[in-house]
């Protein structure tokens, strides 16, 4: 079931929706609204006047040449990810973690020519879609991607360990699809904050110290 107002956030029965209202209700915006905001596969953000900590995420290629997974990046008032070139990601936009993402190829994915090295797996899971456990057609094409550049919407930084988790959790979503089971408790700020706060101790009880700064909720 969805939420009667603003059509997007999912929810496993009346129950579910009540105890989560408190959190939704911060986001939940009329679907016209909602819309605007979420349709297709661009962002619109107001102008930022200031700088904003976010993190590189490198494709095969590069990887290949020696850049880690994450690298921190700050990202400037003028950097395109603010305009309409960055891409929301739906998943976390329906749980309260509205994060963006932005390519560095510009091309369109279902028009260019495929490169083996362009392939980023990790990316492409923050694309997931919550109603599919996949991302749009265009995305899942394999070698189109390339090296992406993503930032917290709400120009908060965005921590190596917020995304790590982030990613874990689109990751348990996408399981959850591939077995055939609902994950419609995940599919809500509070799951998705259960989530994090599990995650986050699951890290630390194995000797990962880094995460106890990890804020939470996010």
């Amino acid at each position: 079931m969805r939420c009667s107002r603003c059509k997007f956030a999912v929810y496993c029965s009346n129950e579910c929706q009540t105890s989560d209202w408190p959190h939704h209700k911060t986001q939940c915006s009329p679907a016209s609204t909602k819309a605007s905001l979420t349709s297709g596969s661009s962002a619109t953000t107001r102008q930022r006047t200031d700088s904003v900590r976010g993190v590189t995420i490198a494709c095969d290629a590069d990887r290949a040449r020696g850049a880690r997974i994450f690298e921190a990046k700050i990202i400037d008032p003028s950097h395109p990810i603010h305009t309409r070139s960055g891409i929301v990601c739906p998943l976390f936009q329906q749980v309260g973690f509205p994060l963006i993402l932005y390519r560095h190829h510009t091309e369109d994915p279902l028009m260019m020519l495929r490169d083996p090295g362009l392939d980023n797996q990790v990316a492409m899971h923050l694309l997931t879609h919550p109603g599919t456990g996949h991302p749009e057609a265009r995305w899942r094409r394999a070698g189109c991607l390339g090296t992406v550049v993503v930032m917290r919407q709400d120009g908060k930084p965005l921590t190596f360990e917020a995304m790590e988790t982030a990613l874990m959790y689109a990751d348990c979503v996408v399981g959850l699809f591939g077995d055939g089971v609902s994950p419609s408790r995940l599919l809500s700020p509070a799951g998705f904050q259960r989530f994090c706060q599990k995650y986050k101790d699951g890290r630390i009880s194995g000797g990962y110290s880094n995460f106890y700064t990890m804020t939470l909720p996010f």
